[in-house]
Order: structure tokens, then sequence, then C-alpha cells
């Protein structure tokens, strides 16, 4: 009888690992599962800023360039990069370096719009002289998008002010 009560216990004991065994995969797979989710995440919101901030970075060169804001026209006016369509004029200047590259590459776009009329009085805020300025206001509308390649789009508008003196 103990020889049939032992090979009884020997099989519960190999099911009873089997089944141990079978849990501990389980928990192993979830968490597998979840860190590589968590990784994907962190990845797209890399993706996202990354994005972002190469949008701001050309819309802060186009703003730091009076040759890409020219005070010609009137309301409707645009300058932009190549490649955008309906724009008066493609005269935006590019910096050299990774934003001439990301230009070149066709994933980083901009379009200056002329938002104003001619002869427009500044704001109030800025205390400036009705008589001796005028203001030309524009939208910078820059867009980064590669989207192909999985890195993300992203799209930055913002507003300018620019005074001009008057003759």
């Amino acid at each position: 009888m103990t020889s049939t009560s032992r090979k009884a216990q020997a099989g519960t004991t190999l099911i009873v690992s089997l089944i141990f065994l079978m849990v501990i995969s389980l928990l192993a797979i979830t968490s597998l599962r979840s860190s590589t989710s968590s990784v994907r995440l962190a990845q797209n919101e890399e993706t996202r800023l990354s994005a972002i901030q190469s949008a701001q970075a050309f819309t802060e060169a186009i703003v730091a360039t009076p040759a890409s804001t020219p005070v010609i026209g009137t309301s409707g006016f645009s300058n932009c990069t190549a490649g955008e369509s309906g724009c008066n004029q493609y005269a935006i200047t590019v910096p050299g370096g990774y934003l001439a590259t990301q230009v070149g590459a066709g994933n980083l776009n901009a379009r200056v719009e002329r938002l104003s009329p001619p002869e427009k009085p500044p704001p109030r805020v800025l205390e400036s002289s009705v008589d001796k300025f005028s203001v030309a206001s524009f939208q910078v509308i820059s867009t980064f998008d590669r989207t192909d390649e999985e890195l993300g789009r992203a799209e930055l508008v913002e507003g300018l002010l620019v005074l001009v003196p008057k003759e």
C-alpha cells in the first residue's frame, strides 16, 4: 500500500509543480507585455515632444529673421518654404544645420501669412506713437511631419507683430 501511495503522491507533485510553472509563466508573459506597452508609450511621448521642439525651433528662426516676414502686400500675403502651395513668395530664410536638412527633406515646412492691412495703427499696449509707426501682424505656421517614419507630426501657430516706421 505504501508503493501505491507514493506513486499517487509523485503524480500529484508533478501536477502541482506543472500548475505552478504555468502560473509563473503567465505572470512573466503579462509582465513582459506590460513593460513593452510602457516602452511604446514613452517612445510615443518622446517622438511627440521632439516634433514639437523641431516646429518651435523653426518658428523661432523665422521670427528672428526679418527677411522671412516681409512687410509687403496686403492681408493674406504669404511667404512660404518650398513645397507649400498657394503662396505669393517662397523666400523664408532657413538657417543651416538640422533645420536646413529637415526643410530640404520636406519634413519641415512653414507659412508666414500677413493678417493686418497696411497702415494699421499699433496696439496701445505697445506704447508707440501712432503717427510714427504702423504695425504689420503675421501668423507663422510651422509644420514638422515625419509620420511616414513614425517620428511624429506637430503644427505650431504663432502670432507676430512688426512695427513699421512711417515715412
